[in-house]
């Protein structure tokens, strides 16, 4: 189906920001992280993402019909939103998303979460 190709290349670019994220240190922006040595940071902000991969996961190969959508809505809500918390955060000091290629995978996560959402909705 054409809506589950375009959820999926919406989690595939998300994914793929996430690797962009390690080479441009994104945990140097989040509190708390932040404030870590910058190896244990690192190590935390990687870590982080395996319970969040596995709730992804799980969600798309083993939920029912209706929680499925409900996980894809949230999950396109989430894209967009990803969008704005980068807009907001354009100006942070240690902010490294400055290329076309980083800001290229943001934008289009949150391209990928609206047209999926209008197409589901």
């Amino acid at each position: 189906m054409v809506t589950d190709s375009i959820f999926y290349i919406g989690i595939v670019l998300l994914l793929t920001h996430e690797l962009d994220a390690i080479s441009c240190h994104e945990w140097r922006m989040f509190p708390f992280i932040c404030r870590l040595e910058e190896s244990l940071g690192y190590r935390v902000f990687v870590m982080l993402h395996i319970p969040l991969l596995i709730l992804i996961f799980w969600f798309i190969t083993h939920s029912s019909e209706s929680m499925r959508y409900g996980f894809q809505i949230c999950m396109d809500i989430f894209f967009i939103l990803h969008l704005g918390i980068h807009y907001l955060f354009r100006l942070h000091p240690k902010n490294e998303f400055r290329g076309t290629f980083s800001k290229s995978l943001i934008g289009l996560t949150a391209l990928a979460g609206f047209v999926h959402l209008i197409l589901i909705v």
